[in-house]
Parts: C-alpha cells; structure tokens; sequence
C-alpha cells in the first residue's frame, strides 16, 4: 500500500467516474483527500476525450437510467481502447433490469475490477446470496463465491463485508476490519470503488490495487469511527480526515 499511496500524491492521476447522483460529491472527496483527481461526466459525446486525459474510469450503476446506455458503452469501450483500467460498482445488479443492463455492458466492455457487496459479487458466480436492494443480509464471507466471479467475470473481485475478499480467482488474500459506520453509511462502497480507481490508475497490478485501497479505506474507518464516538452524523469529516492524514504521513516518512 506505502509505495502505490506514492504513486498516488506523486502521479495525481485523474480518475475518470460515470457516477451514482446520490453519492457523487462523497466520492469526489474521497479521491481528492487521497491526492487524485475526480472528474465526473454524463456525456457521451466528451467520452474519448475524458478518457484519453484520464488514467482510470469507474463506471457506477447506482442511478441508473436506460438513457444512460449510450454513457456507458462510450466511457468504457473508450478506457478499454485506450488501455485504461475501468472498475465497475453493480448496485443491486441483482433486480432484472440492472441484471440485463450488466449483461450487455460486460458482452461490449471488458471491466478489470468488480466491487460490490456479497450478493452483488454472488450474482457474477451464479449464486444467490440473500441481498435487498444496495444491502446484503447475509453476513458470511462468501469467499468461493467471489473466487468464481472472478473467475467466470477476468476481472480482479473486491467484495465488502464484515470481512472483505480481494481475489483474481487465483490469488485471495482478505482484509478484516471493524468499522460499524462504514457498514451504515450509504456512500461508502461508493467511495471505495472510486479509491480503487485512483490506486488502479498508477500499478498494472490490479490485485495489488484492490488490496491497498481496500485496506486504507478499512483502517480509515476504523479510526474515523473511534475518533466520533461512534456517532454517525460526525462520521464523514472524520473518515476523509483520516483518508488524508494517513496518505500524508506515509509521503513523510518515506
């Protein structure tokens, strides 16, 4: 993780977000603290352009619209033929219409990393994983289940839960942490996706990318949730005070 946050506040590199409105400015935040750049569009036409000054796109279906269709397909066959690293975040892929949105967008994109919560990532392994909506009401750590998305999916799986799995169907390595607040705030899976595209954005490594953020969103948590007594009103500021200190006290002491 020390040598990618580098990466990170040295390159500055832009991160490209076809973005879910609710969340939209907690993610912009989040890669910011870390010393990325976010940038948001819902142009198609400015698609090839964006991409081309971009350094890694994340392509969230969160606020899904069929108008979106032609967004999609632009930013990410764009990253692809431009060898940008494209993240997708499937935000209750598991309701038709999302599910057959996936679908199509996998058959024209190929997509390098997948975050989403246990039932989201089950849907890539054609398992079922009891979920409702954006949330998940299954608490097991589905690990064969990500090991399969990834797998049936080539992509690198990032899949959050009381414990989070990071696997490439070959390697698995898990990240535990305890951060009630993060488990209850509405931007965070959000928010780490797009962190996975500002890590993704400086390694070809994109296991190595998932795992890192992973963990720096974790440890972020667990301090910011302390820090507030775990009080959820207060928790945002603190977690991208915590983002931001601890990326500037791994610069330093390099």
């Amino acid at each position: 993780m020390n040598t990618l946050l580098t990466n990170i506040r040295e390159q500055q590199p832009l991160v490209l977000n076809v973005a879910n409105f609710v969340t939209m400015q907690h993610v912009a935040d989040a890669i910011n603290v870390v010393g990325a750049s976010p940038l948001m569009t819902n142009e198609p036409q400015e698609a090839a352009e964006l991409v081309g000054i971009s350094s890694a796109v994340v392509l969230n279906i969160g606020t899904l619209s069929e108008a979106q269709w032609p967004l999609f397909l632009a930013v990410g066959q764009a990253a692809n033929r431009q060898n940008k690293p494209v993240i997708l975040d499937p935000v209750a892929v598991g309701m038709p219409y999302r599910a057959q949105f996936v679908r199509r967008l996998l058959a024209n994109v190929h997509v390098d990393i997948i975050r989403g919560n246990a039932s989201e990532i089950a849907w890539f392994a054609h398992a079922e994983v009891a979920g409702r909506g954006i949330d998940t009401l299954d608490q097991t750590t589905h690990q064969q289940e990500a090991e399969l998305a990834a797998k049936n999916t080539g992509a690198v799986i990032v899949q959050t839960g009381v414990v989070d799995v990071i696997t490439d169907g070959v390697k698995t390595q898990t990240v535990h942490t305890t951060s009630p607040l993060l488990a209850i705030n509405v931007g965070a899976g959000d928010m780490l996706s797009g962190l996975i595209g500002a890590f993704a954005a400086v390694t070809d490594d994109y296991f190595a990318a998932g795992v890192a953020a992973t963990e720096l969103f974790g440890q972020a948590g667990e301090r910011a949730s302390a820090q507030v007594n775990q009080l959820p009103g207060h928790f945002i500021g603190a977690l991208f005070n915590e983002l931001y200190a601890m990326t500037q006290v791994e610069v330093t002491a390099r």
